[in-house]
């Protein structure tokens, strides 16, 4: 990474260029966490040893057949994540009863690669919640089969799921349902015809509790007329965004929606994966697309670089978006993700349709606005970086001058000065006081 293209990304850019490039650093890191989990599962011997070494074969051997689509489920957001957990599984001298296998998420990758480069192979996984999962394309189901029985997945010109001679076909589309066959389905197509995934049946897809079930027919539907609106948005108004965008995210998990408002989040070991509550409008997908994205960049800039000289656990900041005083990793990963709101908004102001469109675009540009700038004030403050932590905080400083620079209505600042006083009254009721005060106490 050259220091111009850090330094791009550090004021809330980098565009395609960027995510390129984090493509590249975050196969990398797979590949060492694969081979990590193989080399572990050989020192435990035994049964992990021996579905480690045959899962690794059969990678190997559909890496011959087709280098593109080993690499593509090796970077699929869900490989991550489940490779760490079998990773820490190997780890434990006593896994929980009910704990999955260790070496389940690798067999299933290797399953799916033979699948889906066609090599002809016979591979044993359990069944799970009466279905068998083979990770980006989709879940075999076989009601009344009970947990950890055994599955044959039979990959070639006919693949199929067989239990107790029951089969289920995958299909040829396998993105697409099937008789006892549920596709993990295609939202949209971004980027050069790549499929943006709604993942809403891998276990591993993302950390959290609040991961909605199988999404209907029709609310499938709504996901993707949503989701492609947001995208035409984020690519006449937003540009650089939607390049990052299209360039790197490669699933959305669906959660509960928590309220009118919706959420959304990432993980920092799910690079290319966004969860979201049910999108509500175009506006809405835009803005939780740019929010994560900025969180995605971040933490794989992190898996770079080392930003902090010094750890104190306990230190603890207030961030003018949360109710929780919050890690130093915290605040900065927010303080970028709301420099990127503010950014967003900025654009929006200039591309306003309508006084009533603008106003909203000013006051949330005011708002976020000085919530990054409380941040930045900060990490600024803190001398626990290291020289590239310090160039990082010092480019998103040069970005917030740069968002500084328009004019607001006083107005709008006057609401979003209220508005800002209010959520730091009601943070001190809950918490007690704001760090770095002489009323603070950790």
């Amino acid at each position: 990474m050259t220091g111009a293209l850090f330094d791009r990304i550090a004021t809330g850019g980098g565009g395609a260029e960027a995510v390129a490039v984090f493509a590249g650093s975050e196969h990398s890191r797979r590949l060492v966490l694969l081979r990590a989990v193989v080399a572990r599962a050989e020192e435990r011997g035994g049964a992990p040893g021996a579905d480690a070494r045959r899962a690794w074969s059969v990678l190997s051997a559909a890496r011959h057949v087709s280098p593109a689509v080993v690499r593509e489920l090796l970077c699929y957001p869900a490989t991550g994540l489940g490779l760490l957990h079998g990773l820490r599984a190997l780890d434990e001298p006593r896994p929980a009863p009910t704990s999955p296998a260790p070496l389940t998420s690798l067999s299933a990758l290797s399953a799916a690669a033979a699948v889906r480069t066609g090599l002809t192979r016979t591979l044993a996984l359990p069944v799970s919640a009466e279905g068998v999962l083979l990770p980006s394309m989709g879940l075999a189901r076989f009601r009344g089969v009970r947990d950890g029985e055994t599955a044959l997945v039979h990959s070639g010109p006919d693949a199929a799921v067989e239990v107790d001679g029951r089969r289920v076909s995958v299909p040829a589309r396998h993105w697409e349902d099937g008789e006892d066959w549920l596709a993990v389905r295609r939202a949209a197509v971004v980027g050069d015809g790549e499929p943006l995934l709604l993942d809403d049946l891998d276990p591993y897809a993302f950390p959290s509790a609040q991961r909605a079930p199988r999404l209907t027919e029709r609310q499938y539907a709504h996901w993707r007329t949503t989701i492609r609106q947001g995208l035409r948005l984020l690519r006449s108004e937003h540009p650089e965004t939607a390049a990052e965008v299209e360039g790197g995210l490669r699933t959305l998990v669906p959660l509960r929606s928590p309220g009118p408002a919706g959420t959304s989040c990432s993980s920092a070991e799910a690079f290319g994966c966004l969860a979201l509550s049910s999108p509500s409008s175009a506006a809405s997908v835009a803005l939780a697309f740019t929010h994560e994205t900025q969180h995605n960049k971040l933490s794989a800039l992190l898996h770079l670089f080392d930003f902090f000289a010094t750890d104190d656990p306990a230190a603890r900041y207030y961030a003018p978006w949360r109710g929780d005083p919050r890690p130093l990793s915290g605040l900065l990963q927010g303080t970028y993700a709301f420099l990127g709101v503010a950014q967003y908004w900025n654009r929006c102001l200039g591309s306003a349709h309508g006084p009533d469109e603008a106003h909203m675009a000013e006051l949330e540009l005011a708002r976020w606005r000085q919530a990054v700038r409380t941040g930045v004030a900060q990490l600024t403050d803190c001398h626990a970086f290291t020289p590239t932590g310090r160039r990082f905080v010092s480019g998103m400083r040069t970005a917030l001058r740069e968002l500084s620079v328009r004019s607001l209505p006083l107005t709008v600042v006057a609401r979003a000065d209220d508005l800002a006083a209010e959520h730091r009254r009601r943070w001190v009721e809950a918490n007690g006081a704001v760090p770095g005060t002489p009323e603070w106490a950790g």
